[in-house]
């Protein structure tokens, strides 16, 4: 057990230890993630609402460093579960680890949030393709710098596993939508991207040859089903950030009203059990957490969205998948009874009201614009890219897809001022910082 529990240490490519370092492997992951430039641009990317409108709701950064607390909130409560085997607690991830994932999982998505990527997916189109998960290999080890020039950050392996929340390439997702009657050039799949193909094999290497010949199933919509331990709590996690923060965004910029609610549940018919989430312990009924949620007072609202977040962190539980052979495949976790229900409704609700409501989508539009022209542009001229940027880029790349990781890693302003300094007439000069 405990030399399968190294070979998740492993690195792609040996480091020599450094003299009077104790932090372990992932104590290592969580520094690198943190201290990255990647990481830090995070700060200028669109999670929801655009990074430039106010100073109160998340960015990229913000939201990827709530979910990391909310991660390891997570991993006590599983932890002091005694329904929970001790097998399981022994392949649970350290809280480094744990946090490392949350804080690294939307390293690799564009500015402008999903209309940069679905954006860059269809410039990408016969050239393999954009996905901001998938970008997130690419940039952990590949593009990131830390020791040397297209090794990345070096990562573990079990950090690679524990990102890597689509576990089927490019490729064979396209296939499964084109079977299916849907467009991968239009809006990309969830995978990984095949130029990452070697990082995969890698990572996957010291399953056995049935659990990697299982992990790469896909639903009946062409995603695909299986991730880790690791994976599957950050993303439980991410989707409580998503769920539960994004809708006190919106509730505070006054973007959502107590009758939009209101009328959202009246015409829906697959609503969560609020009162068996009372009994559960969420404390408030529907009428209860509407009226606190919509309060004139911020306090009400916080203690709201605490309750919310409380019930769905303690309603997480372990199950087990008999398809699987090795422990981190074998063992996942989900949502639990109504709370899988209130999760879905959450994030249903913020998609409906906010992310496709028309001043988001105006904007989102103006992410297409930027990103395509940009696109455009610098693959006809690729010398219009800054030097110390070229300098990160891998010239063994096609320079589509170098054109691609530069723009993915723009911040929303960054590509706004790039834009206009390249296509608005009487805007820049030689010497402006970007």
């Amino acid at each position: 057990m405990t030399a399968d529990l190294a070979a998740f240490t492993e690195r792609r490519h040996p480091e020599p230890p450094r003299s009077a370092d104790v932090r372990d492997a992932y104590d290592h992951d969580k520094g690198r993630v943190i201290h990255s430039a990647a990481f830090r641009r995070l700060q200028g990317k669109t999670q929801v609402m655009a990074t430039g409108e106010g100073d109160f709701h998340r960015t990229r950064l913000t939201h990827s460093i709530e979910c990391g607390q909310i991660g390891e909130g997570l991993l006590l409560k599983i932890r002091a579960d005694r329904s929970v085997s001790d097998t399981v607690k022994t392949w649970l991830p350290s809280a480094s680890l744990m946090t490392a994932s949350c804080h690294a999982h939307d390293l690799g998505h564009p500015p402008y949030g999903h209309s940069g990527e679905e954006t860059l997916n269809a410039c990408m189109a016969g050239n393999g393709g954009f996905e901001g998960n998938g970008q997130t290999l690419r940039v952990l080890n590949r593009l990131e710098k830390y020791r040397r020039p297209g090794i990345g950050l070096n990562p573990t392996r079990r950090l690679n596993l524990a990102v890597l929340k689509y576990p089927a390439s490019y490729s064979a997702c396209s296939d499964a939508f084109a079977a299916l009657g849907k467009d991968a050039d239009d809006r990309p799949p969830k995978c990984y991207l095949d130029s990452e193909q070697d990082i995969v094999d890698w990572a996957l290497a010291p399953f056995s040859n049935a659990d990697r010949d299982a992990l790469p199933a896909l639903d009946t919509t062409g995603q695909p089903i299986y991730r880790t331990i690791d994976c599957a709590l950050m993303e439980c996690a991410d989707d409580i950030a998503y769920g539960v923060h994004d809708l006190e965004d919106a509730i505070a910029r006054g973007l959502i009203r107590r009758d939009t609610f209101e009328a959202y549940v009246a015409g829906t018919t697959d609503l969560p059990d609020f009162e068996g989430l009372k009994t559960e312990g969420l404390g408030l009924d529907r009428d209860a957490l509407a009226e606190a949620l919509f309060s004139r007072s911020s306090y009400d609202r916080k203690q709201a969205i605490s309750a919310l977040v409380n019930v769905l962190v303690t309603h997480v539980t372990v199950f087990e998948r008999p398809e699987f052979e090795h422990p981190l495949l074998r063992h996942t976790v989900d949502f639990a009874g109504p709370v899988k229900d209130l999760v879905r409704f959450l994030k249903t609700f913020v998609y409906q009201t906010v992310i496709n409501s028309a001043s988001v989508r105006q904007l989102r539009r103006k992410g297409h614009l930027v990103v395509n022209s940009l696109f455009d542009e610098l693959v006809m001229d690729p010398t219009m890219i800054p030097e110390g940027a070229r300098d990160d880029l891998l010239d063994s790349d096609p320079i589509q897809r170098q054109v691609c990781d530069y723009i993915a890693g723009m911040t929303d302003t960054y590509a706004e001022r790039l834009y206009r300094r390249m296509f608005e007439p009487g805007f820049g000069t030689t010497t402006d910082e970007l």
